[in-house]
């Protein structure tokens, strides 16, 4: 017998408020990615009280390698989820779990794929981020936990987050998450530090892992507690590797996998021009990305929040409220990211310091956050039309936004603006190419939105 939503997931997607109903889905995934924001930025914290640039580089060079892992993530559950909010627009209760079933599994054969090629030839990688005798032990230790022990469970975590959000859990779904970055906070200074165990960066890397498997145990128990009365299974009998739900789910979620994947090899390249200057350098650059995962983490958490209910105002022909979800959802990002872009050009030399207390890493560093800042109004927009264009299905124009971002363009300007200013002309791209994109994608979008505006008036005149 097919499952239904609850009442209260219907009204969410159906009748309540605006402003409440964003609120519903949004908030909590903003609390969760918050928290794994703080978890991130304690595992820098921590190991930057240990006062060595050569960890500090090390776990700079290995960001774009864990970056990875939230690219398949996104790419099997963003896409997954969408399918599955559209088909309950639809009431095509067979897709829906053919949906659940078949994002989860190729995620799982993906992410085991992509452990085993990177532990296969991690060194050579490595060495190629720009890893030095003195970062390569810090860095191989690492990635050994966080991807060849630690991929699986940290892909799905988030993958069936996305799932169960899908559905309109989103307090549950971000409880799951939440749970994990806490728990990560609680062990990294007893695996970190001589008073624990003593396993120094090493140290953060285990904790990570431990933390993922139980955030990925507690959602696994969720969906099987509440099996008779969700619309999600994991069932591997549901899984189709056919167009209309496998590829679909692929095509949808590849442009938020573009997003990280090119941002992996945007971030490679960005790491590997600060590696000719100094570890200092390298260092700051390492605390600029971390700092700016809280706007990034805040905005995402609105943007893919709301992904399910614009799916299904969309897909139940509700284009009105999917407009004003929309809209409502961009004016809370912009908010948000100018708040931050004020903040980081106020205190920047603090914020650099309350992660290491090197004072060539705090001046390089309160330089870069101050120019790096700058591209947060703009991601604000391009979050939000990616995040709009997966919830109607539109992968071509998410895909190409996606592309246009990262790597394709901003990797020349690096190259040219750091022979036109040396080293800090490296951080000034970003806030460049943000501003062409954010052009760019509200230009699409308002092409869209006139396209549904024409579809809406002849339904009416039918």
């Amino acid at each position: 017998m097919d499952n239904r939503l609850s009442q209260r997931e219907v009204e969410i997607f159906e009748t309540m408020s605006v402003p409440k109903a964003v609120a519903a889905l949004a908030v909590p995934t903003v609390i969760s990615q918050i928290i794994a924001m703080v978890y991130n930025l304690a595992d820098t914290w921590y190991i930057g009280q240990l006062n060595d640039t050569n960890m500090m580089a090390a776990v700079t060079l290995i960001f774009p390698v864990f970056l990875m892992l939230s690219a398949l993530a996104n790419l099997f559950g963003i896409g997954g989820a969408s399918l599955l909010s559209r088909s309950l627009g639809e009431h095509n209760y067979a897709r829906v779990r053919e949906a659940g079933a078949s994002s989860a599994w190729m995620a799982v054969a993906a992410t085991l794929a992509y452990s085993l090629v990177t532990m296969i030839w991690r060194v050579p990688l490595l060495r190629m981020l720009g890893a030095d005798d003195g970062t390569i032990d810090y860095a191989s230790g690492y990635l050994f936990w966080t991807v060849a022990v630690g991929a699986l469970p940290t892909v799905m975590n988030m993958v069936l987050a996305h799932l169960i959000r899908s559905e309109g859990a989103s307090r549950e779904a971000s409880f799951g998450m939440s749970f994990g970055g806490l728990l990560n906070m609680l062990l990294d200074p007893f695996f970190i530090y001589d008073w624990g165990l003593g396993l120094k960066m090493e140290g953060a890397a285990i904790a990570t892992c431990i933390s993922n498997i139980a955030a990925t145990s507690y959602l696994l128990y969720y969906l099987f507690r509440t099996r008779r009365e969700n619309v999600i299974s994991l069932s591997p009998k549901y899984f189709r590797f056919k167009r209309s739900v496998a590829g679909e789910i692929f095509f949808v979620g590849l442009p938020s996998s573009i997003q990280f994947m090119m941002s992996v090899l945007s971030n490679a390249v960005l790491n590997y021009l600060m590696a000719a200057y100094t570890a200092s350098a390298l260092s700051a650059v390492g605390i600029v990305k971390k700092v700016d995962m809280v706007p990034t983490y805040v905005v995402q958490g609105i943007c893919n929040g709301v992904i399910p209910l614009l799916a299904y105002n969309y897909a139940s022909g509700n284009y009105k409220r999917l407009w004003r979800c929309a809209y409502f959802a961009g004016v809370c990002s912009l908010c948000v990211t100018f708040s931050y872009l004020a903040l980081c050009e106020s205190f920047s030399p603090f914020i650099i310091r309350i992660f290491i207390d090197n004072a060539r890493a705090v001046d390089l560093g309160a330089v870069f956050l101050r120019l790096h800042c700058m591209s947060t109004p703009f991601l604000a927009i391009f979050f939000l039309v990616i995040a709009f264009f997966q919830a109607t299905g539109r992968g071509t124009p998410a895909l190409f936004i996606s592309f246009l971002r990262k790597g394709a363009i901003d990797i020349p300007f690096m190259i040219v603006m750091n022979v036109v200013w040396p080293m800090y002309g490296i951080m000034a791209v970003q806030p460049m190419m943000d501003f062409i994109v954010a052009v760019i994608c509200l230009a699409i979008y308002r092409i869209v939105q006139k396209k549904d505006r024409r579809e809406l008036e002849l339904k009416k005149t039918a």
